[in-house]
């Protein structure tokens, strides 16, 4: 990936703190096909990288010990505690899709604010837009 094409993944994916309307401008849906279409570029790239590191998180969230569906609220929590916005909203897509509540994402999440602080915060409410935007 070009320095130009990281700083543009970084520039789409930050967070945006302009208030229109008392909302916090955030779009789930836009961040993850932007971040889709520049992750197109890096498969071409580097295929046998992203093979590797595709197979390698589709082994991870497989059912084992610990159940696929819990797993994935497990990423939420690591993807809120990580401050990850473009991590995020595909984590909670899997959890809908898992059959997670609101309020269980929700309440997973404060434990990211007891490890990571207050500034973790913001990212939970991200959570609460994303359940929103992909509902």
């Amino acid at each position: 990936m070009s320095t130009r094409k990281f700083f543009v993944l970084l520039r789409t994916c930050a967070l945006v703190y302009i208030e229109k309307e008392r909302e916090m401008l955030y779009e789930a849906k836009e961040t993850l096909q932007e971040f889709n279409r520049l992750m197109t570029d890096i498969r071409k790239t580097i295929p046998v990288q992203y093979d590797a590191f595709i197979n390698e998180k589709d082994t991870i969230t497989k059912t084992g010990r610990v159940d696929e569906k819990t797993k994935w609220l497990l990423l939420l929590v690591a993807s809120v505690a990580q401050k990850c916005p473009v991590c995020i909203p595909r984590a909670v897509q899997h959890c809908l899709q898992a059959g997670w509540t609101k309020e269980e994402m929700l309440e997973a999440c404060m434990v990211a604010v007891l490890v990571g602080g207050s500034s973790v915060m913001t990212f939970v409410t991200l959570v609460d837009k994303a359940i929103a935007d992909l509902s």
